[in-house]
């Protein structure tokens, strides 16, 4: 990357660490204040403001006039004292498109920077997110989606990414509720540290509290040596607890002394507890509250982990994203190949089936069928035919209940019918629409149709269908 970039601060020392820590290639600027007449702001790739001066109003002055001669495409960077989170927080409200402590590190560096040029934007306070474009094709944080749904999730990730607080992820299964977990991780400032994931569901009981907490030597037959838990090994880092409703009561009990003591005790522990500092990040697809109700949930755990809540919305209220993940999983599963391998695209047909399912199994189900068309397609198209059958007895089933009245299903003339002309007139035409829904490959049609190909064949003929089967 051959670029500059502009640093707003007194500090030489400052300036020192950040030209240690900037990508290869990128010239760095200095100035103690903006001033649009020393250097056109055209000449930068984006800025740094020295954002560490409590009582200074001069950064805050400096974000704003950043953005008033850069406009929103701009990006500017915070710079900000690791302990002063309403620092971080008046830097994102008055302008800055997101932030690094100090001192600086070059990984976390490269990386923020690496953001803010490829468009992902952490302006929490404005809401200011990449384009749709952008979101259908790179994504935001491993997510593909334009929709409103989602960029409201998108805003929450980066608020919340700020704060230290807990955070319960909710949403049904396949929605992407680890996805949200890595980033709130990735943005915040312990992206350094370990990200944890712990799927309690997964896991049985009876060992859940070992994995967890770890256990000291000769705590039970086979315990040959000490072992840390996972809570340990993401110490200045993340812990992610998914399925966190399946837990059993003596594990909330635990994790509620963890949410407010901070300390653990591995099993067999004979010490003082000890001290640990990492972040809970929950996600459960199960209704908590009816969980309390039922006695198999502690509310106080259910409150300590549900500061924050974020929910995600099944893939059905979010139609406007199935293309652009279709698409993308398409274009994931192509890249494995050769060109002449790979599979050229999806058929508008079959996209209007993908876009009309209600998709129970919500992101992971629409993946999975994606990559089973791709396998069976290799160098073609994916067609209405080569999708599961679900997908059509759904769009059929959802065709009827929409459309069905009893006063309109059969339109009968005063003076009579024949059955036998409408009826052939019928057949002509769902023929002729399974042909065009298939490009006339004859064996699909059939199978939309659920006839026989050489049934298929001799209708057509009988017909007069050859020039639309063509």
């Amino acid at each position: 990357m051959s670029s500059a970039c502009l640093l707003l601060s007194e500090s030489k020392k400052l300036a020192t660490d950040l030209a240690k820590t900037l990508p290869s290639g990128v010239e760095l600027v200095t100035q103690a204040e903006f001033s649009e007449t020393a250097e056109p702001l055209s000449r930068f790739a984006f800025a740094l403001v020295d954002c560490r001066a409590a009582a200074d109003a001069g950064w805050q002055n400096a974000l704003a006039a950043l953005k008033d001669a850069g406009g929103d495409e701009f990006p500017v960077i915070a710079i900000c004292r690791p302990e002063a989170l309403a620092e971080v927080r008046r830097a994102l409200q008055g302008g800055a498109d997101n932030y690094l402590f100090a001192p600086l590190r070059k990984a976390e560096t490269n990386r923020v920077i690496e953001q803010c040029l490829g468009g992902v934007r952490s302006a929490a306070a404005g809401g200011r997110l990449p384009g749709d474009e952008i979101l259908l094709t790179e994504g935001f944080c491993g997510f593909i989606g334009a929709s409103e749904a989602m960029k409201g999730v998108y805003r929450q990730i980066l608020k919340v990414a700020v704060a230290e607080s807990s955070v319960l992820i909710q949403g049904e299964s396949g929605t992407g509720k680890e996805l949200v977990a890595r980033a709130l991780h990735s943005l915040s400032r312990r992206s350094q540290g370990a990200f944890v994931p712990v799927n309690c569901g997964a896991i049985p009981h009876d060992l859940l509290e070992s994995e967890l907490f770890g256990y000291v030597k000769g705590t039970f037959t086979g315990a040959a040596g000490d072992r840390i838990g996972r809570i340990e090994m993401a110490e200045n880092g993340t812990v992610f607890l998914d399925e966190i409703g399946d837990m059993e009561a003596l594990l909330q009990v635990k994790i509620l002394r963890l949410l407010q003591e901070k300390t653990i005790e591995p099993l067999g522990w004979r010490k003082a507890p000890k001290k640990i500092n990492v972040r809970i990040v929950s996600a459960t697809n199960r209704d908590l509250e009816k969980d309390i109700a039922a006695g198999r949930f502690r509310e106080d755990l259910y409150y300590r982990l549900n500061v924050v809540s974020i929910t995600l919305p099944p893939l059905r209220d979010r139609r406007d994203d199935v293309r652009g993940l279709a698409e993308f999983f398409l274009r994931n599963f192509n890249a494995g190949f050769e060109e002449q391998d790979q599979v050229l695209g999806i058929t508008p047909e079959a996209l209007w089936l993908l876009e009309n399912y209600n998709w129970p199994g919500n992101v992971r189900e629409l993946e999975n069928v994606i990559e089973r068309a791709a396998v069976m397609n290799p160098g073609g198209w994916i067609m209405p035919l080569d999708l599961p059958e679900k997908i059509f007895q759904a769009e059929e089933n959802d065709a009827v209940a929409e459309n069905f009245s009893p006063a309109a299903a059969v339109t009968l003339p005063e003076d009579g019918i024949s059955l036998k002309s409408e009826v052939t007139r019928l057949e002509k035409e769902l023929i002729a629409e399974a042909l065009k829904r298939t490009h006339g490959v004859k064996e699909q049609a059939a199978r939309l149709l659920r006839i026989n190909r050489t049934t298929l064949i001799e209708k057509i003929r009988r017909n007069q269908l050859e020039e639309e089967s063509a």
